[in-house]
């Protein structure tokens, strides 16, 4: 008998699903992923500048890039779509996820990145946050200069929004 694996409780806390095997509900998000797999082929990670060059305005206009910064717990945010931008309470100028205006947000994308790098594949989850759901997808991709980055996507997700937070 197979038993699937179990989410740590710190990880429960921050998500209601957390998917390695990614089937998004929401459009923009699947779209994205779909964009990601197609720009990946055979590779570990998709270029992000095939991604962002060939993204539907939709998906740019919910995604970003971030890209770890060396000894720091927190990553530099780039390419940020308007939407993206709203959802995350960034304001320009503040290019750091440590500095987003919505703290808990950041918080739980710190450690959705955490989980794309150990793994190395996109990963996606849902969470609810001040009564309003989310569902974000996370993807490895290389940068310009071969360093590893991830290409992330947020969405309010209607249907979790509706159901109380945990």
């Amino acid at each position: 008998m197979t038993e699937l694996a179990r989410t740590p409780p710190r990880l429960q806390r921050l998500f209601r699903l957390i998917d390695l095997a990614p089937l998004p509900q929401h459009e923009v998000v699947s779209e994205a992923l779909e964009l990601w797999r197609e720009k990946r082929g055979s590779g570990l990670a998709a270029p992000a500048a095939d991604v962002f060059g060939a993204a539907k305005h939709e998906v740019l206009d919910y995604g970003f890039l971030a890209e770890a910064v060396a000894g720091a717990d927190d990553f530099a945010i780039s390419e940020a779509g308007s939407r993206a931008m709203g959802l995350l309470g960034l304001e320009r100028g503040s290019w750091r996820l440590s500095k987003v205006g919505k703290r808990r947000i950041a918080a739980r994308l710190r450690r959705l990145f955490s989980l794309v790098i150990e793994y190395g594949e996109p990963v996606l989850v849902r969470f609810v946050d001040r009564k309003r759901g989310f569902e974000v997808l996370a993807a490895p991709v290389d940068t310009v200069e071969g360093e590893t980055a991830i290409f992330c996507t947020l969405a309010l997700d209607e249907l979790s929004g509706t159901q109380a937070e945990r």
